[in-house]
């Protein structure tokens, strides 16, 4: 009985894994809500900036958010390793003086700044880090809640680059 609940359990976690680009469904084949953020250089960028251009993963974050940090790594990775795509970064309820102290401490490799234009709401956003993964027609075509591994961040990657 036991194995036979560990088997449903571990099941069901895949089955998660492997559809989590379903954590927000209602944005899901729809264009993306433009919203534009101001990195610490001082020039907005906006998401509708990219449209017709380049596919685009939009990262919700925070400088409270522990997995948001532990993630910092992969999205720089991905970033730099996907010149094609453009990466944002959305710091999501900061305080200025607190998202000025994680750029000094963890400075992103890509745009990245408080959200100055739209909003978190407008992607329903209620967790973080929430990542949405962006085509070059501006269509939301996944989005992930939780931080992203390699392996994720590559597979979504290969979605918006289709």
């Amino acid at each position: 009985m036991a194995i036979a609940v560990a088997a449903v359990v571990m099941a069901s976690l895949l089955w998660g894994l492997q559809h989590a680009s379903l954590s927000n469904p209602p944005l899901l084949g729809k264009g993306a809500p433009d919203l534009a953020i101001a990195p610490a250089n001082g020039s907005q960028v906006r998401v509708s900036d990219f449209k017709g251009n380049e596919p685009v993963v939009l990262n919700f974050w925070a400088s409270w958010c522990e997995p948001c940090v532990q993630e910092g790594g992969v999205l720089a990775q991905g970033a730099t390793s996907h010149p094609n795509v453009a990466f944002m970064g959305a710091d999501n309820r900061d305080t200025t003086a607190a998202f000025q102290s994680f750029e000094d401490r963890h400075r992103h490799v890509y745009p990245a700044g408080p959200i100055v234009a739209g909003s978190y709401q407008s992607y329903g956003v209620a967790g973080l880090p929430a990542t949405f993964f962006i085509d070059s027609r501006g269509i939301v075509v996944a989005s992930f809640t939780g931080p992203l591994t390699a392996e994720l961040l590559n597979h979504y990657l290969q979605l918006v680059a289709q």
